[in-house]
C-alpha cells in the first residue's frame, strides 16, 4: 500500500503540474515543438478514458497521460492532439505502451494529427527507449515518439531559469536524490520554497508549485509543519495574497479525500472500485478544500454554496474553482464563476 501511495502522489503531482504549466512544460522540454504552437488560440483537455489499463502489458495501473488539443501556428487551420505521458520506472514494454495509446487515440479521434511525447522521469540515465518496431513477413511497423531525460538537466540551469516549470523538474531530480533521507529532503524542499518566492511569480504559479512540489516531497507530519512556518514567514515578508493557513486548507482537503476514496476503494476489493472511489474521495476532496477555503477568507456565508460545488461533477472544474477560491476578490466574484 505505501507503494501505491507514492505512485499516486507521484501521479498527482505530476498531472497538476502539466496541467498548470503545459506551455512552460513544453517550453523547457521540447521546445521545438512549443515554437510551433499557436499558443494565443488557447488549448484544452480532453478525456482520457481510453488510456484505461491494458492487460497484456502487465499493468494494472494507468499513472500520468495528458491528452491536450492544441493549434499550430503554420497558417493551416488544423488541430493536433498531443499525448504526454510521464514514466517514472524502467519497464520492458514502454515502447509498444506508446504504440497502443497512439493507435487508440488516432481511432478514437478519427484519424488526427497526433503527437506522443514521453518524458522519461526515473533514474536510470542509460534507459532511453524512442521506438517501437515489428515485422513479419513482409509487413513493418515502426513508431518513433520525442522523449526527453530529466536526468539530463544541469541543476545549476534549472536553478537559473525564470520558468517556472524549471522548478518542478528541479523538485523531481531531488526527490529523487533524496529518497529515504528525510533530513536531506528537508533541507532540499525548504530551499525550493524559498525559490518560488525569488524568482518573480505570480500568486497563482506559486499555490500550484506549493501543490506539485509538495506532492513530489513527501515528508512527515513535524517537517512539514517546518516548511509551513517558513511559508508563512516568506508570506508574511512579502504580503502574498493566500497565507499558508490557506494553503493548506487546499491540501489538506484535497489529501483527505483522497485518504478515503483510496479506502472506499480497497473495501470493494477489485479494481474498478478503487479508481471509483479515488475520483469520489478527489471530488469529495475539492470541495471540501473549497469551502473551507471561502470560509477562511469571507466567513460562514460561504456555506450557502455547498450545495452546488457537490452537484459539479467534473474534476477539472472543481480544481479551477478551489484556485478561485484563493483568488476571487469577494464571495459574488467565486460565486459568479459557478455559472
Amino acid at each position: 500500500m505505501r507503494s501505491f501511495r507514492a505512485r499516486m502522489r507521484f501521479d498527482a503531482g505530476w498531472k497538476h503540474a502539466l496541467r498548470a504549466f503545459l506551455p512552460e512544460c513544453l517550453e523547457l522540454l521540447f521546445p521545438d515543438l512549443y515554437a510551433q504552437i499557436d499558443w494565443a488560440r488557447g488549448y484544452q483537455f480532453l478525456n482520457t478514458e481510453l488510456m484505461r489499463p491494458v492487460p497484456f502489458l502487465g499493468r494494472t495501473q494507468r499513472f500520468v497521460d495528458v491528452l491536450v488539443r492544441v493549434y499550430f501556428r503554420d497558417g493551416k487551420e488544423r488541430i493536433v492532439l498531443l499525448h504526454i505521458e510521464i514514466q517514472a520506472q524502467r519497464t520492458a514494454n514502454f515502447p509498444l505502451q506508446m504504440f497502443v495509446y497512439y493507435y487508440r487515440v488516432f481511432d478514437s479521434y478519427e484519424f488526427p494529427e497526433l503527437i506522443s511525447l514521453a518524458i522519461l522521469a526515473d533514474n536510470d540515465p542509460n534507459w532511453r527507449p524512442d521506438t517501437f518496431e515489428r515485422a513479419l513477413a513482409g509487413c513493418e511497423v515502426r513508431f518513433r515518439f520525442p522523449t526527453v531525460k530529466l536526468l539530463d538537466f544541469d541543476e545549476a540551469t534549472l536553478e537559473q531559469s525564470r520558468n517556472p516549470f524549471a522548478l518542478v523538474v528541479l523538485a523531481h531530480l531531488r526527490a529523487l536524490k533524496t529518497r529515504g533521507n528525510p533530513e536531506l529532503m528537508l533541507r532540499e524542499k525548504l530551499a525550493l520554497v524559498r525559490q518560488m518566492h525569488t524568482r518573480g511569480y505570480n500568486p497563482k504559479q506559486v499555490i500550484d508549485l506549493y501543490r506539485v512540489v509538495d506532492y513530489l516531497m513527501n515528508l512527515t507530519k513535524l517537517q512539514n509543519q517546518v516548511v509551513r512556518e517558513l511559508i508563512q514567514r516568506l508570506e508574511a515578508e512579502q504580503d502574498m495574497p493566500l497565507t499558508s493557513l490557506e494553503e493548506l486548507a487546499i491540501e489538506e482537503g484535497v489529501r483527505k479525500g483522497l485518504r478515503q476514496g483510496i479506502q472506499q476503494g480497497i473495501q470493494q476489493g477489485i479494481q474498478q472500485g478503487i479508481q471509483q472511489g479515488i475520483q469520489q474521495g478527489l471530488r469529495d476532496g475539492l470541495v471540501r478544500a473549497t469551502l473551507r477555503l471561502l470560509q477562511t477568507r469571507f466567513g460562514e456565508d460561504a456555506l450557502r454554496l455547498q450545495p452546488r460545488l457537490v452537484q459539479i461533477e467534473s474534476l477539472e472544474q472543481l480544481e479551477a474553482l478551489t484556485a478561485e477560491a484563493a483568488l476571487a476578490p469577494s464571495l459574488e466574484a467565486f460565486e459568479g464563476k459557478l455559472g
